[in-house]
């Protein structure tokens, strides 16, 4: 049997010469989560929250979300969970969909129904780390139990959605605390990322 419990192995400190920073950029990619191919996602050998392979099935795709807003995807959290036997996290993805009518009613049921995976782009990137540099770039949420979707909501008043949709999805249960998409390398990253905009190949 294995031993779970956590060690800490690293320092607590603060890297001055890159300085945290809030905040998420306008596009993330979302990815209906039975398209990912589970049987060659790589992690990091040395690091468990990184993937290095994100993986798509043959024929399938993830789709851009673009969120043109002074907050791009405002009420993004991860909350420690108290469990029965352990502790888990919950992840929450908003963002508001600057639109409405037929087509956006199309993505709206396939939101209220399915699960998904969601990769977003971090404005801290933590390019001037001596190891890994800008790791902390693309972060993916919904990888363990799915994000499903917790509010849907069209107010037509509302200044916020501007008549269109405020959506949050939600992933609970979840054994880690982050997981980051990082291919080796600041660029090979940013290419990973895009690639997964692209219809998968066998």
């Amino acid at each position: 049997m294995g031993y779970c419990d956590g060690i800490l192995e690293k320092d607590i400190e603060v890297t001055c010469e890159d300085l945290v920073v809030k905040g998420i950029e306008a596009n993330g990619v979302i990815i209906n989560r039975k398209d990912i191919k589970f049987s060659e996602v790589a992690f990091n050998n040395d690091n468990k929250n990184i993937i290095e392979k994100l993986t798509l099935n043959e024929g399938t795709k993830g789709y851009k979300i673009y969120v043109p807003t002074p907050t791009p995807f405002s009420g993004t959290t991860t909350t420690m969970e108290e469990g029965t036997n352990r502790k888990t996290f919950t992840n929450n993805l908003g963002f508001v969909i600057l639109d409405n009518g037929p087509e956006v009613a199309q993505i709206i049921d396939a939101l209220a129904t399915g699960e998904f995976v969601v990769v977003y782009e971090n404005k801290y990137k933590g390019l001037q780390k001596t190891t890994s540099p800008g790791a902390a770039t693309y972060q993916i949420v919904g990888y363990y139990q799915g994000l499903k979707a917790s509010t849907l909501e069209n107010d037509k008043y509302s200044d916020d959605t501007e008549g269109g949709w405020n959506v949050v999805l939600t992933e609970t249960k979840v054994p880690k605390s982050a997981l980051f998409l990082y291919a080796g390398s600041a660029e090979a990253s940013t290419a990973a990322f895009k690639t997964l905009l692209d219809e998968a190949q066998a």
